[in-house]
């Protein structure tokens, strides 16, 4: 079904039309590179996570906020395992890029007198809200402006080297099949992470592609034990928003009606971070607590506006659900975590952005946060490393000396691509897909963790891998890319299991049974995976401490989560184990 060929020549490729690729070709265009090529294979400004996003980013505000605090805050809060010069240069450039956003023509909430609305949700310091998926279409229209040239419906599934150098991509059209070439001086890959199509709208058709080319390129790929649950309404697809429910006065309820929040964050209370919020749920359902629910239906008609203003989509499908009537919540809706998120892992960068293969630089959920509330994260972190690494990238494209793909490389990469289509028979994608949800899925695979149940996990993946993904096949180029996600969802969760089995400590997003102890003197460093003569080799990386302001104090200390639940006698650590009440 394969139609024919394309090459497309550029000075800076753009992998992904999310918020981080649309700030990438952008910044591209604006520091010089004239010919920007952005791909997506949906619809740049259309498809991403950013396009469904909860109507909140965290801003740090240099004329209201206390930077020294707040710096010191989100290192403490990531327990010191964080890029922090990747943070100071954050910090630095959010409120430029918040202004410039402005200008594109993003609709932010304001006041009369033209001044941003700041609004509190999970994070420690306010948000300002935009207007759903206005800001992505506003962003997605700048680019085109500025002169990039947006190619839609085509999948990235290899990145083309030569030497250790990034020389572009390969991909194919997922309607009609057309094979493309994308030759490039440099490449910015910001192609997201995944929920392993979990609930989450917008967040289906992330599926770590380019966190697996990088892998299968020789990238260093890093913190993938670090894994976020997100949470969402648990039977239907209604998302995301939390930050915003939570921030009007949404209150989690289990069972029992109790607000199990004040016990496990008497501070934060239901606006906590979700490698609190998360793990909370989970040891009430543990001690049978569950379900979960939140708690809307005392919103003021005003409130709820706002948030059909801020957060249409979800809005809109609560008023089809009946959990919303006209301005009123009228019932509880179950909660209950997703899938792991693999947003907190990636290419290991410099402050370019720049990965360990020259000429390729990654952006976005592609590489590891640089703090979690209001720090480098999510969208808006998606928003300065985006604008930094299509600077950067920009710069080098004049610099380098761009090298060839080989044709046989190329051909070898597109049999690779279409050998699930060349099959007339084999196993359906959707049957690999829900055989490594049940697998990653359970709460105390990786939420509460512990070596046996992890192993179990990663012993039915290697089988996954092995078994079943090799035998896949496809009607169609549609189909294809299910099967091509379907395995980069395998291989994912592959490095994920290997690198939460390696660390063998507890610290934020990563809580361990077996190893409760934060241990400060032997585990503050990434885990890092790395393709090795066609194995996965894992290993530590020491950061830069001696440059870094803020050191990590040399001691091993019970992690903060099971602190609080030994205090409320929900466990108790016998043999340096937690035991359950």
């Amino acid at each position: 079904m394969v139609q024919g060929t394309q090459v497309h020549e550029s000075d800076v490729l753009v992998l992904g039309g999310g918020a981080a690729g649309c700030h990438a070709a952008i910044k591209a265009k604006q520091f010089g590179a004239d010919r920007v090529i952005q791909v997506d294979k949906g619809h740049a400004g259309k498809s991403s996570f950013a396009t469904f996003g909860a109507g909140i980013i965290t801003v740090y505000f240099p004329e209201e906020d206390d930077y020294d605090w707040l710096y010191k805050t989100l290192v403490e809060e990531a327990a010191y395992l964080l890029d922090q010069e990747r943070l100071q240069q954050h910090l630095a450039m959010v409120w430029g890029l918040v202004k410039e956003m402005d200008g594109f023509g993003v609709e932010f909430e304001k006041t009369p007198d033209g001044k941003l609305v700041r609004h509190p949700g999970r994070a420690i310091i306010p948000n300002v809200m935009f207007h759903g998926p206005q800001m992505m279409d506003a962003l997605a229209k700048e680019a085109r402006k500025r002169g990039v040239k947006q190619i839609n419906k085509v999948m990235m599934t290899e990145l083309l080297t030569k030497n250790g150098q990034v020389a572009g991509a390969v991909g194919f059209d997922i309607v009609n099949g057309d094979w493309h070439i994308f030759k490039s001086n440099t490449t910015v890959l910001a192609t997201g992470s995944t929920y392993y199509k979990g609930r989450p709208p917008g967040s289906r058709i992330n599926t770590c592609d380019g966190h697996v080319a990088m892998y299968r390129a020789g990238a260093d790929i890093a913190n993938m034990d670090c894994t976020r649950h997100n949470a969402f309404v648990a039977h239907y697809d209604v998302g995301p928003g939390m930050h915003m429910y939570v921030g009007t006065g949404g209150k989690f309820l289990n069972v029992k009606g109790e607000r199990f929040m004040e016990k496990y964050s008497p501070e934060y209370l239901d606006k906590s971070e979700l490698y609190t919020l998360v793990p909370a749920m989970a040891m009430e359902v543990r001690r049978g607590n569950g379900p979960i629910y939140l708690d809307m239906t005392h919103f003021t008609p005003e409130e709820v506006q706002r948030l059909k203003r801020v957060i249409p989509i979800p809005m809109t499908m609560h008023q089809r659900l009946g959990t919303c009537v006209g301005d009123k919540f009228v019932k509880k809706i179950e909660w209950m975590p997703t899938y792991p998120e693999c947003g907190l892992g990636g290419a290991l960068v410099d402050n370019r952005f720049e990965t360990s293969l020259k000429g390729l630089f990654a952006t976005g959920d592609a590489v590891p946060w640089a703090g979690y509330g209001g720090g480098a994260y999510a969208i808006i972190g998606a928003f300065t490393s985006g604008a930094k690494a299509g600077e950067c990238a920009a710069k080098l494209a004049r610099e380098i000396t761009p090298v060839d793909y080989s044709g046989d490389q190329a051909n070898a990469l597109k049999e690779l691509t279409f050998r699930a289509l060349e099959r007339k028979d084999g196993i359906d994608p959707d049957h690999v897909l829900v055989a490594l949800q049940e697998a990653i899925a359970p709460y105390d695979v990786l939420i509460l963790r512990e070596e046996s149940r992890m192993r179990k996990a990663l012993e039915r993946v290697e089988d996954i891998r092995d078994n079943l993904a090799p035998y896949m096949y496809a009607q169609d180029p549609h189909c294809l890319r299910m099967a091509l996600e379907a395995r980069n969802l395998v291989i994912s969760a592959d490095m994920t299991l290997k690198s939460a089995l390696f660390r063998k400590e507890s610290r934020v997003h990563r809580i361990r049974e077996d190893f409760p102890y934060m241990d400060n003197e032997n585990w503050v460093k990434w885990v890092c995976v790395k393709e090795d003569n066609g194995k996965m080799a894992v290993f530590a990386k020491d950061l830069p401490f001696e440059r870094y302001p803020m050191k990590p104090p040399k001691e091993k200390a019970l992690e903060p989560q099971w602190k609080r639940a030994k205090e409320l006698d929900i466990i108790d650590i016998k043999e340096g184990r937690v035991a359950w009440a």
